[in-house]
């Protein structure tokens, strides 16, 4: 075959002849360099062995990764990467014989001169002659040592992440506040900590699933503003109080709700973090403070009011009894009926507005004041059909002044009686819990309204024809005095509970 040798200028230079024997001769010379070069450059760790593990030709990445040179190992066993696999490699040779590639995971191989391992992963694959037959095997060397240490951080950072999750799941699961993860974007509630189900013996996620279930169980006030405040993308902190009364049990509950966005890198929210705190005790405490407040203010008006009737009332009632004797008219009876249903009233007021400076508290068994009630109310409730029941469970005593709480059980049994008219019955028990001994008084009346339920503290508030309002005013100001606490829960058409609470120790 006939090559022209050109000159730059394109001039012919000169003609040579070569034969297809010398051509093929070049082109395997040209390839092995190249493949040479190739292999030598290549970055990871290489090595090529005879079948009895002479080293037949290797990269300079092997011989920065050993500190070795190609002169040193070239035809002698290469022994120290490998001497945990010695006993192997002999099945290592079949396996590349039969054209299998193999690899290794996080095997340790030891360097040269040093007592040092390191993680390494090596591929082991058979070397082709051109005419496709097994001539050597090829020992591929990773050093795994940044990958393993990357794992390491890896695991390490999960191990935090895992920790830190319990410690926000135990924060959560231990805290009072209901905390509930809204997702703006799926318009869903996503998470609830367990303190909703504690609360309301139901998680929040299964009732929002069940929207009628919802609007059975709770009666929520400003439902319409609760759910733009729920749904709304301000980025801003938002606050309101929040009503919800549990139809179940007629339990009112007050909550602080307070929602906090979630920005993501944008800036935009796609998610809201609400946190509901229990603020009934303090919307309780604030409610008796007010009526505290109201019922100093009327108890001093109410003093001097009584001082200045009580006197001329006094004449009043002396002249009247004289001229009843003189003239013994029938209007007589009727002016000392209504005068002395006057001193009876003024008689209440002045036990609101009178500090009770000399009262004696002994420790009492309240069971056998209650008991000692239910005997003096019975023939009253026997008249009205109704019945007198008691679950009196065994319970410390309690410091207290017996008249005190006795005209407190009467005028509660009393009320009961005529919240009956028809009949039914009373059932008063007792137990002790958690350093308090509780009192529920339970009748089947006909109930009070919500409406009216939250007037009963109200000063003169009554709905009787013949009421003064005062009589509810009095056993509150009496069980407070005692250091307890007094309130109802009712429902239309099938009763009414006082539940009273006093200190064991106070």
């Amino acid at each position: 075959m006939e090559y022209l040798i050109l000159q730059k200028s394109g001039r012919l230079k000169q003609s040579v002849n070569f034969s297809e024997e010398s051509l093929d001769f070049w082109d395997r010379r040209a390839t092995i360099s190249w493949r040479h070069t190739f292999f030598d450059h290549y970055e990871e760790a290489s090595v090529i062995l005879d079948f009895s593990g002479r080293v037949l030709l290797l990269n300079q990445a092997f011989e920065k990764m050993f500190d070795c040179t190609q002169q040193e190992l070239l035809g002698k066993p290469l022994i120290f990467p490998f001497r945990n696999l010695q006993h192997e490699f002999y099945k290592l040779v079949q396996c590349v014989l039969k054209g299998e590639k193999i690899v290794y995971q996080q095997l340790l191989r030891q360097r040269k001169n040093e007592d040092q391992m390191f993680p390494a992963k090596l591929t082991i694959s058979p070397v082709y002659s051109s005419d496709e037959e097994v001539k050597g095997i090829l020992v591929i060397i990773k050093d795994q040592t940044e990958i393993d240490e990357y794992k390491t951080l890896v695991e390490l950072q999960n191990e935090t992440l895992e920790t830190e999750e319990t410690m926000l799941l135990d924060i959560t699961k231990h805290i009072d506040e209901l905390i509930i993860l809204f997702d703006l974007e799926k318009n869903k509630v996503i998470y609830t900590s367990p303190a909703f189900e504690r609360k309301f013996g139901t998680d929040l996620i299964t009732l929002c699933h069940h929207p009628t279930l919802l609007r059975e169980r709770f009666e929520i006030d400003k439902l319409e503003q609760l759910s733009h405040f729920f749904t709304c993308t301000n980025r801003g902190h938002r606050t309101m109080e929040l009503k919800i009364t549990d139809r179940t049990t007629s339990k009112i509950s007050w909550f602080l709700f307070e929602i906090t966005p979630i920005l993501e890198l944008d800036g935009t929210v796609k998610r809201h973090i609400s946190i509901l705190r229990d603020i009934t005790e303090l919307k309780e405490k604030n409610n008796q403070i007010k009526h505290l407040d109201q019922l100093g203010a009327i108890g001093q008006m109410a003093a001097g009011i009584a001082h200045e009737i009580k006197n001329p009332l006094t004449t009043i009632k002396g002249f009247v009894q004289l001229l009843s004797e003189k003239t013994k008219g029938e209007y007589s009876d009727i002016i000392l009926s209504e005068l002395e249903r006057i001193e009876f009233i003024m008689s209440e007021i002045l036990l609101l507005a009178k500090p009770q400076t000399n009262i004696s508290f002994k420790k009492e068994n309240l069971n056998q004041i209650i008991q000692e009630v239910i005997t003096f109310m019975k023939p009253e409730a026997t008249i009205h059909d109704v019945v007198l029941k008691r679950n009196l469970a065994p319970i410390p005593a309690v410091s207290c002044e017996e008249k005190q709480i006795k005209q407190v059980l009467i005028n509660i049994i009393k009320n009961a009686i005529e919240a009956m008219p028809d009949g039914g019955s009373i059932r008063i028990k007792t137990y002790y819990s958690d350093g308090f001994i509780r009192m529920d008084i339970l009748d089947t009346g006909k109930g009070i309204s919500q409406e009216r339920l939250e007037k009963l503290k109200e000063p003169f508030y009554t709905d009787k024809e013949k009421g003064t309002g005062l009589g509810l005013m009095i056993c509150y100001k009496l069980i407070e005095d005692h250091h307890g606490t007094i309130h109802f829960t009712s429902e239309e058409g099938k009763g009414t509970c006082v539940h009273i609470k006093f200190p064991v120790e106070h």
